[in-house]
C-alpha cells in the first residue's frame, strides 16, 4: 500500500538482490551537485545516487562486530593445525586452476 505523503520513498519492486525506488522532493542544490558529479565522473546521475546511498548505508563498525560475534556464536573454534591444513588445501586447489586475470580468488 502506498502513502500519499509526498516526502515518502516508495519501493517499487524488489528482486533477488536488486530493488528500485522513487525519491521525491530532492532539493535543487543537491540535484545540481549530483548532476555535476555525474558529468565529472562520466557516470549517470542515477549511478552517483546509488553510490551515495550505498556509502551512507554501510554498516557501522559496531554492526559489523555484532554480526561477527553472531557468526562466532554459531561456529566452533578451529585449532591451528586444522586451519593450516584447510588453507593449504584451498591454496593448492586455487593454484591448480588455470590463471585468469578476471579471477579475484
Amino acid at each position: 500500500m502506498f502513502s500519499r505523503n509526498r516526502d515518502d520513498i516508495f519501493v517499487i519492486s524488489m528482486e533477488a538482490a536488486v530493488a528500485s525506488m522513487v525519491i521525491r522532493n530532492i532539493p535543487e542544490d543537491v540535484m545540481k551537485r549530483v548532476k555535476e558529479a555525474a558529468k565529472r565522473e562520466g557516470k549517470s546521475a542515477e549511478q552517483i545516487a546509488r553510490e551515495a546511498l550505498a556509502e551512507k548505508m554501510k554498516p557501522s563498525r559496531e554492526e559489523i562486530i555484532r554480526r561477527m560475534d553472531e557468526i562466532r556464536a554459531r561456529t566452533r573454534p578451529v585449532d591451528a593445525e586444522t586451519m593450516i591444513r584447510i588453507m593449504r588445501k584451498a591454496r593448492a586447489e586455487r593454484d591448480a586452476r588455470p590463471f585468469s586475470p578476471d579471477d579475484d580468488t
